[in-house]
């Protein structure tokens, strides 16, 4: 077989390690581990979603190539979502356009703007997704610390200028995976600035903007002065509704961000099936409330998996938004030693921080994305190992 590109190569599937670590365990002695590494939601898609689906699909009009930007209803619904959440004037016809949700859209605007001799700003610790499409593209991955200490926001001042001159995307990500961390308006103000001020998109990945507890809904970045001139938002349907293996949200922001992410789909996908766009309008012009009721039962599980991993002696950084939680790493262990230590003796998969990058290390992610029995069934594994 021919050899494999170098940019595969020296892509390093570092976290995946784990997941097949834990299907050989299984293996072995027929007991599975309680997975809480992956935010795979496992509750089921709203039935008002599910059956706009059933509708639309038995209609032979969806069966046709959907248009690249997405349906006007899809475009409106869109709209109609960030101008009763954020109070957001956007164009459905040039601000906004249907994604096969976030992940893909990402590595498209990659490729629309990042190319060899540019910089590309990623967060460290990540999702992987940022730095990776930017070095296929041969941009050069600039990390930007988030610590604890600062509340897992970057140091913009902490940037140097010579990079900032050859930024040209700063991927941000709030409320943060994997940290959890909030962002504010005084620094969504402040990102906005910097960006405009060195020619720099910025690309905010809001795909837990409605998996928030205990505290004010969180802001959209596009709602900062200067931020429709320079940003562009992804979100998706996958995590407020329950979606993810639809494959269905939006990317909404300035005109010609929009405009450079929409010539690469046309060129590299065929749209979201037309009967997806017709479900994603039912969940986005929600009046069920359903929101509301999945955070309240992702509220019950953090605090059962929080309270059960501090009884076990364990300092976990408690959640104001996102369905994951994070853990410091007990003294003397790094990440990979300490996931895999709750993996093969404890049986409970988890993602080590360093698989986010070199900010990550120091602490191990799980999630809540597993039914109230699996967490204390976690718990008790957890436990019942000497820590």
């Amino acid at each position: 077989m021919p050899r494999r590109a170098t940019r595969l190569l020296q892509t390093d599937d570092y976290l995946f390690s784990f997941i097949d670590r834990s299907r050989e365990l299984a293996a072995q002695d027929g007991t599975a581990p309680v997975p809480l590494g992956v935010g795979d939601c496992d509750l089921p898609t709203p039935p008002h979603i599910v059956e706009a689906m059933r509708q639309a699909v038995r209609d032979p009009s969806t069966h046709r190539y959907p248009p690249y930007a997405g349906t006007q209803a899809m475009r409106e619904a869109a709209t109609g979502y960030l101008g009763r959440r954020f109070g957001l004037s956007i164009d459905p016809e040039t601000e906004v356009l249907a994604t096969l949700g976030s992940k893909e859209a990402m590595a498209h605007l990659t490729m629309a703007y990042a190319e060899p001799g540019d910089v590309v700003l990623v967060p460290d610790p990540a999702y992987p997704v940022y730095g990776t499409w930017a070095r296929w593209c041969g941009a050069e991955v600039v990390r930007v610390p988030l610590r604890e200490e600062n509340g897992f926001l970057p140091n913009l001042a902490a940037i140097p200028a010579a990079v900032a001159r050859q930024a040209k995307l700063f991927w941000v990500c709030y409320p943060n995976n994997p940290t959890t961390a909030l962002a504010t308006s005084d620094f969504y103000a402040e990102l906005a600035r910097f960006a405009v001020r060195h020619d720099i998109v910025v690309a905010s990945d809001a795909a837990y903007s409605e998996i928030y507890y205990d505290c004010a809904p969180p802001p959209s970045f596009l709602q900062a002065p200067g931020a429709m001139e320079c940003g562009i938002e992804f979100h998706s349907l996958s995590k407020a509704y329950n979606m993810p293996g639809w494959r269905v949200g939006f990317a909404a922001g300035n005109a010609d961000v929009v405009d450079a992410l929409r010539t690469v789909k046309t060129h590299t996908d065929s749209g979201t099936f037309t009967a997806i766009q017709h479900a994603a309008v039912a969940a986005l012009n929600d009046t069920t409330g359903y929101p509301d009721h999945l955070r309240a039962v992702y509220r019950g599980r953090m605090h059962l998996l929080c309270d059960g991993l501090e009884r076990a002696g364990l300092q976990v950084l408690r959640p104001r938004a996102t369905f994951y939680c994070l853990v410091r790493c007990p003294s003397g262990t790094d990440s990979a030693g300490f996931a895999k230590k709750l993996l093969e003796e404890a049986r409970v998969l988890t993602i080590p921080g360093c698989g986010f990058g070199p900010g990550g290390e120091g602490y191990v992610r799980l999630t809540v994305s597993a039914g109230t029995d699996l967490i204390r069934e976690a718990v008790r594994r957890i436990t019942a190992v000497s820590w």
